[in-house]
């Protein structure tokens, strides 16, 4: 339409408007000719370019450091939750909210009477528990009375300072003999830890009352010693004492890991409720377990558990 109506202007007007048009033309291509010019006298080197976008992905990767609180390096060690401090939680891989839920939970007069109770704490995350569980050591603190003290003697004194015994208890009490100084083995002498009575066992120098009991109960839960470094899982157990025991394997009791239901395999202290269930799931589904080797395709285990459990295993 447009070049139609300009053949029906006058030559004189068609030669001006093809003049103006050639030079907005010209004046269009001049003003790119000088743009890219401008450019190229002015080049940014591909080198000098990524150097930059290096040094910009550095300076976020410093920002993003700076931003991130100093984190501990994560070890494992023995611990008690009742008594462990935020340093030495936070040093096992918990988080910084979860130490605070557990130092909540101290705080309102919480105890942890088990491992398996630590296993509620609120955040705590499968893996974690896996981890940390071995590792765990309660205090006899925290147990039941009861089991640390012989409760008649400890009536029967107390009572008698505050004179609330009958005349006749009092009576016994004043006419009992004194209990016989239990002799101790000898240098040298040595006992069998797995087949003896608390009585034998206050015949090793170190041990008393408390720690015979103590060493029953342990060897009781374990089926028997298989070592003398499993003495000092008793906590605090006097390492005097250790020259003085022999360990004799004839009298384990082991665990039939084909029979044997899960809440029976989680009493033993080496396996926990975890490792316990991946046992019965696992014959379960692929029939039952012939060897220690196939334990080792279980998640649960690691090689520290599988050697501590295998002495105890039979199929």
């Amino acid at each position: 339409m447009f070049w139609k109506r300009i053949g029906y202007l006058c030559k004189s007007d068609r030669r001006a408007i093809l003049t103006l048009l050639v030079l907005v033309a010209i004046a269009c291509i001049a003003i790119h000719t000088l743009q890219n010019e401008g450019m190229e006298s002015n080049p940014i080197p591909a080198q000098t370019a990524t150097k930059q976008s290096e040094i910009n992905i550095a300076s976020k990767k410093t920002d993003n450091k700076n931003d991130e609180p100093a984190k501990l390096n994560k070890e494992l060690f023995y611990f008690d939750p009742n008594t462990a401090d935020r340093d030495q939680l936070l040093r096992l891989g918990l988080q910084e909210w979860q130490v605070r839920n557990i130092c909540k939970y101290r705080a309102k007069g919480g105890i942890y009477r088990s491992k398996e109770d630590f296993a509620y704490v609120y955040g705590l995350t499968v893996g974690q528990y896996r981890r940390l569980a071995p590792y765990i050591r309660i205090s006899d603190e925290y147990l039941p009375a009861s089991t640390l003290a012989e409760v008649r003697n400890h009536k029967r004194y107390n009572y008698y300072d505050k004179k609330e015994y009958s005349e006749k208890e009092t009576t016994e009490i004043k006419t009992e003999k004194p209990t016989a100084y239990t002799p101790k083995l000898r240098k040298g002498e040595q006992l069998n830890i797995n087949t003896s009575d608390t009585t034998q066992l206050k015949t090793i120098p170190g041990i008393g009352s408390y720690y015979a009991r103590q060493t029953m109960r342990y060897r009781e839960q374990l089926g028997g010693f298989v070592s003398k470094q499993q003495l000092q899982e008793i906590e605090n157990f006097p390492e005097e004492a250790i020259q003085y025991i022999h360990i004799d394997k004839d009298n384990i009791q082991k665990l039939n890991v084909n029979k044997m239901s899960l809440a029976r395999l989680k009493r033993h202290p080496y396996i926990n409720y975890y490792q316990a269930r991946a046992i019965t799931d696992y014959r379960r589904l692929h029939g039952e377990i012939k060897d220690i080797k196939e334990l080792k395709l279980l998640k649960e285990f690691t090689e520290f558990d599988i050697n501590r459990i295998e002495p105890y295993i039979e199929y």
